[in-house]
């Protein structure tokens, strides 16, 4: 690996780390701070929890994404290797999780962009927005296991993870937003088998919500 890459992967590994560390404190706080290091300013919305915005920023210019290969964090309280009393999960179990759920967010934003106008590139130029995404706070609730003879799990919900969105644009590297929002997987109103299928829907409906209101805020951006 060159030392330009080696760089680039130790910044985006603090990134993650600072993020997944003073995540819920910023979602949940009463009163997030106004203005952050980064120039970026509070700004009301009804579609996020948080969203901070550069001062004047405007998306109407952007026609095309490159976005990055998200990264996964778990929540501090889940703890694999004591699942329920039970014997936990394996290291290669934890880690196809976190792979798993990398792609199908990556996955699902491109689909529910590309669609809606906005497709996928793989290079900086004119009109491309870059999108960065993590998934923190990640709680599985009855994750399968990767051996045989697994026990049945009934739960009344997948999960709950929270999404922070960074925008850039793809020329200057310039930060326009970032928008922190927690979700918790829909309520079945009673207890449900949960397993990887149905932890992968309960996801995906997660990551095409939070798709689409990306996808809604750059045609905002364009309406007269």
């Amino acid at each position: 690996m060159s030392q330009a890459n080696s760089n680039r992967l130790i910044h985006s590994l603090c990134i993650a780390a600072l993020l997944s560390m003073g995540l819920t404190a910023t979602v949940e706080a009463a009163k997030p701070p106004q203005t952050t290091e980064d120039g970026l300013v509070l700004t009301k919305s009804k579609k996020v929890g948080v969203l901070y915005t550069r001062p004047g920023v405007n998306l109407s210019g952007y026609t095309k994404v490159w976005l990055d290969p998200v990264q996964v964090a778990f929540s501090k309280n889940w703890d694999p290797r004591d699942y329920n009393g039970r014997l936990g999960l394996s290291t290669a179990d934890v880690q196809k999780i976190r792979d798993d759920v990398s792609v199908l967010a990556r996955e699902t934003f491109v689909k529910v962009l590309g669609d809606g106008g906005y497709p996928e590139v793989s290079a900086a130029g004119e009109g491309v927005l870059k999108v960065t995404c993590y998934v923190v706070d990640l709680y599985v609730n009855a994750p399968d296991k990767m051996t045989a003879g697994r026990s049945r799990s009934y739960v009344a919900s997948a999960g709950s993870m929270v999404m922070v969105v960074e925008l850039r644009d793809s020329v200057t590297g310039t930060l326009l937003a970032r928008a922190f929002d927690r979700k918790e997987a829909s309520d079945a109103g009673g207890f449900q088998w949960a397993n990887s299928v149905s932890n992968r829907a309960e996801a995906e409906m997660m990551f095409r919500s939070w798709a689409g209101t990306l996808k809604r805020a750059l045609d905002a951006a364009k309406a007269p």
